[in-house]
This record gives C-alpha cells, structure tokens and sequence, in this order.
C-alpha cells in the first residue's frame, strides 16, 4: 500500500511539473509512460476526455471485423480462457486491430457499462493519438507489453483503469492487433499483464498454425511437456527443407537470427533428412520423438498432421489429420472413463448410439470437455471422413455463414477465385462438431436445418447442390432448450439436433478427481509427479469455474515452476487460483478454505524469508510469485 502511495504522489508530481512547465520530469514515471507522456504533450494532446471520440457506426465496424476476420476467429478462444482467469475481478478483455480499433470485448457486465463511459467499446480506437496514453495504444508505439496503472494515463478521466496490454503479431512478424485487460483500478493486478502475455502468444501460435496448415510443421521444446503449450517453438519447411518460418520462441530456441528465414534449410537446422523424419513421423504422430539439432541440444519434436500433402515424397502413405477408424473402437471412449458414474453413464448411452445416425447435444459449463467427448465419439465410430469443429460463437456474424456452407467464385468482394469449401462439405464422409450451437444465428438455423433435411449443400454464390453425408455432433454450455424458450433458436432444429442428449458433469461434482489429477499430469509429463496433500485438498474444494480446462491450466502452469523430485505444492500454483477459493459458491464444498491450506501458506512465505534474510526480492523468486505480490502477502500476515 505504501508504495502505491509512493508512486501516485510521483505521477501526481509529474502531472504537475508537465502542466506548469509544458514538459515532462525525467525519472519519475515507468520508461514507456514517460516516453508515451512526452509524445502526447508534443503533439499537443488534451489532457481531458475528448468527448467526440465517437464508435464507429455498425456498418463500419462489421467491416473492420470482416477484414480483421482471422484474428477474430483465432483470438476470441484465448479471450474466452482469459475472461475465465479474471473472473470477478471487476475487468474486461478487449481485442483490436492493428490501429487500436476495438474489435470485440468479453466481460463483468458492470464494469463493460462503466467503461463505455469512456468510450472503451467496439468501434472506438484506442490509439494513443486518439486516447492518450493508455495500454493500448501505448503497446502499439512501443511495440512490448504494457501496463498503464490508473493515473498513469494521460487522459484523466481514465484514472479509474489499470490496463494491461500485448501486441499480437502475425506469422511474419507484422502487428496484427493488441489484447488487453483493462479493470478497476481498485483490483489487485499481480499477475494480469502475464496472463494477457501468454494469451496473445497462444494467439500468435494458432494464427501461426492456421496459416501454415497445410505445410510440414513442426513443433518442438527441449522438454517434451512444453510441447502444445505456449513455449513450444514452431517451424515450417517446404517440401524440399527449406525454412518458410518460424515462430519467436522457435528462433530463441534455436538461436536463429530473424532475417536467416528463408536462407536456411532443415540439414542447417537438425541432425539428418526431413524426408527420414516424416517417415518417421508417420508411425509415431501422436506421439512425437527425440531429435538433434546441429548444434547439439536434444529436442522433442512432433509433426502437424499438414505432413499429409508431402507424405508422397518419401514413398510414403499419406498420413491425414484426425481420419477415424474404419471400424467401431470404443476404447476411445473407454479412455475418458476415469471412474466417474455420471460419466460413465454418458459414455454408455454414447456407446449404443455410435452406429445408429443418430445426432448427439452434448451439454455442459465451459471447461467440461465437450469438444474432447465429442471427438472420441467420432473416433469410436466406423465413420471414414475427418472431424471438422466449428465454433459459433467464435466466428463474426457476417462470416459464419462462409464459414459454414462455403462459397464460389466471386460470391463476394475478397472471395478466392476458386471458391473456398466449407466445414460442412469438408467434413463429408466425417462429423461436424458444432459448439455453442444456441449463438448460432437464426438465418443460418433455417439453412443448416435444410441441409440436415436434405442432406446437401448450396455454397454461397452458387446455384447447384451438392450430396453431403455427415453426423452431427453439437455442444452448448447451457440448456438449449433454454435457447428454444427464449425465442432465439428454432424448435425444429432443436428437436433435429436433440437425437441424444447428454449433460458432462461439472469438475466440482465429479468423484474421478484423483485419477483425473494423474491422466493430465501423465499427459503433461514425462517424469512421475505428485501433488502435495494440501494441494490435493485445495483441489478437491475448489470451485473450478473453468472445469477440467482450467484443471489441466493450473498443473500445466504448477509443472512450470517445479523442479525434478518436487511435489506440487501451494506455492507453485498461480496466485488468482489460490485467492479464487473463498470467492467461489460450490454446493458441495460451502466451507472457507481449509485453515491447514491458509497455514502451509503463510509458513512457506515466512521460511522464505528467513532463508534470505527479509529480501523481498530473492523470496519472491524463491515462492515463483511477483514481489508486489508478496508485499501484499506480508501485509495480510502482519
């Protein structure tokens, strides 16, 4: 608390001199902010709201949206993940484009109302010729994170915020947008500016993914459990091994100088021949293998299904991403039957549907598995096409129709002059797995009814159907019938879709939580680990807003911070998950948290201290938390 006081009297003081002198001070506000300050007063920038900063109208915004269409589509489910973190917490997570136009925000409806006030909504850029300084625009300029605390913006009217801002940058290096989070200013925000770090570089990851689809991609760490995580590097080549890109932490990995893309080739890079790694990959995907580089560090690599277009150049038989079996295999589904009877339950009515056409509503909160019951049920069935998962709330309105059904030769301005197919027909002879199917707009219920009617397909632009032949898989994360009752999702369909329907129990109600704890921590490791008994118990109370998601976030993130022969311990769990306990309503477990939980932890913070001698810094690193949050700990503790 002291030194936030601290700091506001400096910015206080700094507002100060810059108002009577027409300059800022030196050396009393972060860098950036500083930097930001002066090239707002030398532009001549009001230090009050501008008042005409007004959002564009929606015809133009549905036009921005439409152009930045494949950062939406990318962003909006690390947005979602990210708006699960901070629940609570007074904040909203906003994506925009590479001018700080505000594309889209997720959060407490509350504060999104206080924040329009100040014109923080969709169609109102945030640049800082617009805005001031502030985390978006700022991070911009600056071309790094962000974090701009309440009076530290230039503007004063937007003194009530804390932001926390990243850019996000396209597969070849070009700032495509920025995600921040911007709350109360009020609320703690320790962590947020790592959070919203490590969501843009997921972002990064899946454009980076999206864009090379089609090409050998690999992906690699010097540690097996940091593969398919944010850390791992990416690489792609082109048939004949040379390197078209790769991703920041890839070149960090590597040690590879950015303007050597293009010049190098996969022999430059690793030990042996691309085409004997693909044919090595083609008996061990999904399981990856061990690889050398050149300069001797061992990597664990894993190929992308995109190896499938160049298989033929080893002689080799294609390998294709996500086919099913030809046959029935319920051990696919076994595998999900970890030993709860709700569970259970479900994965034996599935089991009995799998041959019969019969379309399945998979019901259940965020974070249940919805996407993962509905791809081992496409993997147990005999069905020989490939799964195709769209989610409809993710993609922009005036898109998901393309998105769905297709389109020809100019259909549209911007169409490829070859059309482009859709999931629908993409996923023929396979299933199409629809998620939030209630956010799917009413026009396109009565066409995807149709198409279920009929089965085929008219893309947009054409006037010739085409026969489709798929099952349909589709999720909600709240009753559908609800959405049926609300007078926003068609009765027909509804009736369509509800072949079988099943509900996923939420985390908090299911009795598998040890043996879930273990299949995770062995997915995500290859040494045997184990969690502390207080761990353990903290779990086992726990709310868990984000479900098995945010399970499998929080070990991932504990793995992080453990070193070879630790247990899991409080300490290495992320604070907001720590401090979520006693804010969570949970039927079952109505009691604070355990007083033995509270006691390990205030322990381990006075040991650390003991053990450096009161230095905040080093005891900070050796607890894996920021300093200013353990300030605020010691403070608790008195």
């Amino acid at each position: 608390m002291r030194r936030n006081i601290e700091h506001l009297n400096r910015i206080n003081a700094a507002r100060t001199q810059m108002q009577d002198r027409g300059v800022v001070p030196t050396g009393l506000l972060p860098e950036p902010i500083e930097r930001s300050w002066s090239r707002c007063v030398s532009t001549g920038q009001s230090l009050e709201l501008n008042l005409q900063n007004e959002p564009l109208t929606q015809l133009e915004l549905n036009a921005i949206k439409e152009k930045n269409s494949r950062l939406l589509h990318q962003a909006r489910p690390e947005m979602e993940n990210l708006q699960v973190q901070i629940l609570g917490t007074q904040s909203m997570v906003i994506l925009t484009d590479a001018h700080g136009t505000i594309l889209h925000t997720l959060g407490d409806a509350d504060f999104i109302s206080r924040a329009q006030r100040v014109s923080l909504q969709p169609g109102v850029s945030w640049s800082e010729q617009n805005t001031g300084t502030n985390a978006i625009g700022t991070a911009l300029i600056e071309q790094a994170p962000v974090f701009v605390m309440g009076a530290e913006h230039y503007v004063s009217q937007n003194a009530f915020l804390n932001c926390s801002a990243s850019p996000i940058l396209d597969p070849f290096g070009q700032t495509i947008g920025v995600l921040d989070v911007s709350g109360d200013h009020r609320q703690p925000q320790g962590h947020t500016l790592a959070l919203v770090r490590m969501s843009a570089q997921m972002i990064e990851n899946r454009l980076f993914s999206a864009e090379f689809s089609r090409d050998i991609i690999l992906h690699f760490h010097s540690r097996p459990e940091f593969i398919g995580t944010l850390w791992e590097g990416i690489a792609v080549f082109s048939p004949d091994g040379h390197l078209l890109a790769i991703n920041k932490c890839g070149g960090a990995q590597l040690g590879l100088n950015p303007a050597a893309i293009g010049k190098l080739t996969y022999s430059n890079l690793f030990e042996g021949s691309l085409p004997a790694l693909l044919s090595q990959a083609r008996n061990l995907l999904p399981h990856g293998m061990s690889l050398n580089t050149q300069a001797g560090q061992t990597m664990y690599v894993k190929a992308s299904p995109g190896i499938a277009k160049y298989a033929s150049a080893v002689n080799e038989k294609p390998v294709t991403a996500r086919v099913s079996p030809r046959t029935s295999d319920s051990s696919t589904l076994d595998q999900l039957d970890s030993g709860d009877p709700h569970l259970h339950t479900v994965i034996d009515r599935v089991k009995k549907v799998l041959q019969r056409d019969i379309p399945i509503l998979i019901e259940g909160e965020t974070g249940t598995g919805k996407e993962l019951l509905a791809k081992a049920i496409h993997a147990a069935s005999a069905r020989k096409g490939v799964f195709v998962a769209i989610n409809c709330a993710s993609i922009p309105e005036g898109l998901i129709e393309a998105e769905l059904f297709g389109y020809e030769e100019g259909a549209f301005t911007g169409a490829k002059r070859s059309g482009v197919p859709g999931k629908i027909m993409q996923a023929n002879g396979g299933t199409l797995f629809l998620d939030e199917i209630g956010e799917m707009p009413m026009p396109l219920q009565a066409r995807l009814l149709r198409v279920l009617q009929e089965r085929e397909i008219v893309p947009l632009g054409g006037a010739k159907g085409a026969p489709v032949d798929i099952a349909i898989i589709s999720a909600t994360n709240r009753k559908l019938r609800d959405h049926v009752d609300a007078g926003d999702f068609r009765e027909d369909l509804f009736y369509r879709l509800n072949g079988l329907r099943v509900s996923l129990p939420a985390l908090r109600d299911r009795a598998d939580m040890d043996a879930l704890i273990s299949r995770i921590l062995r997915e995500e490791c290859d040494n045997q680990v184990s969690l502390h008994h207080d761990t353990l118990s903290l779990f086992k109370n726990h709310p868990w807003r984000g479900n098995v998601r945010q399970l499998r976030n929080v070990l991932r993130a504990a793995l992080a911070f453990i070193d070879d022969g630790e247990v899991i311990s409080l300490h290495h769990l992320p604070e907001d998950f720590i401090e979520e306990y006693p804010h969570g309503s949970n039927r079952n477990h109505p009691n604070p948290l355990p007083s033995s939980i509270l006691a390990a932890g205030n322990n381990l913070i006075r040991q650390a201290l003991l053990d450096h001698a009161g230095n905040m810094t080093q005891a900070a690193k050796q607890l894996g938390i920021s300093r200013a949050t353990l300030y605020r700990k010691v403070q608790k503790l008195k």
